[in-house]
C-alpha cells in the first residue's frame, strides 16, 4: 500500500487529526527532509479543513522543536554532538550557534522557513541556552508562515497544489537557499 493511499485512509477516519500532529512532531524533531509529500495530501485530503490541519502540523511542529531543543540543552555533549557529527553538521551546528547568541529571534525565524536543518537550529538554541519563550515565538512564527501557506495553497487550487509543488520543488528550494544566505550576509555584514 502506498504511502498515500495510507494518508487518505487515515484522512477519512478518526486518525487525520492525531496523524497531522505527529507528522509535524516527526519533522520538527527527527526527520529531517521535508514532509510535504506527506502532510500536503492529507491537506488535500481534508481541503475544507487545512486551516485546522496546518494548525495541527505546527503543533506537533513546535512539540518537536522543543524537544530538540531540550536535548540541545541538556544532552548537547552525550547526544546531540554526536547525532550533528554523525550528519556531518558540525560547522553548520557551530555557526548557528553563534548566531543564535548575537541575534536568535531572527536566526530562528530564518532556520523554520528556509531549508536550512530545523532540528540543527533548535538544537543549537538550547545548546546555546537561547530563551525559551522567545525561542517557541520564533518557531511558532516561522513554522506557522509555512504551515498555514501551504493550507491556503491547498484551499485556492486542491490537489493541483500538490503538482505545483512538485513542479517548482528546485525552483522553491533555491527561492529559500537564496532568502537563507541572503539573511546570514546581512547578520554577517551588517549586524
Amino acid at each position: 500500500m502506498s504511502l498515500r493511499q495510507r494518508i487518505s485512509d487515515w484522512a477519512k477516519g478518526p486518525w487525520a487529526y492525531p496523524v497531522a500532529v505527529l507528522i509535524g512532531f516527526l519533522e520538527g524533531s527527527f526527520i529531517v527532509v521535508p514532509m510535504e509529500p506527506v502532510f500536503i495530501p492529507l491537506m488535500v485530503l481534508k481541503r475544507k479543513k487545512a486551516w485546522l490541519i496546518a494548525a495541527l502540523l505546527l503543533l506537533g511542529n513546535v512539540i518537536g522543536g522543543i524537544l530538540m531543543y531540550w536535548l540541545g540543552a541538556l544532552l548537547a555533549d552525550d547526544v546531540v554532538k554526536p547525532l550533528i557529527s554523525m550528519f556531518d553538521a558540525n560547522q553548520g551546528f557551530e555557526e548557528t550557534a553563534r548566531k543564535l547568541r548575537e541575534d536568535g529571534f531572527a536566526t530562528l525565524f530564518m532556520i523554520g522557513i528556509t531549508p536550512f536543518p530545523f532540528q540543527v537550529g533548535t538544537a543549537a538554541a538550547g545548546a546555546a541556552g537561547y530563551s525559551l519563550p522567545l525561542f517557541v515565538a520564533a518557531v511558532a512564527l516561522s513554522r506557522s508562515i509555512r504551515f498555514f501557506a501551504l493550507a491556503f495553497l491547498v484551499m485556492l487550487i486542491g490537489e493541483r497544489a500538490n503538482d505545483f509543488l512538485k513542479k517548482y520543488e528546485v525552483e522553491l528550494f533555491v527561492g529559500g537557499l537564496v532568502l537563507f544566505v541572503g539573511f546570514a550576509v546581512y547578520l554577517f555584514f551588517f549586524s
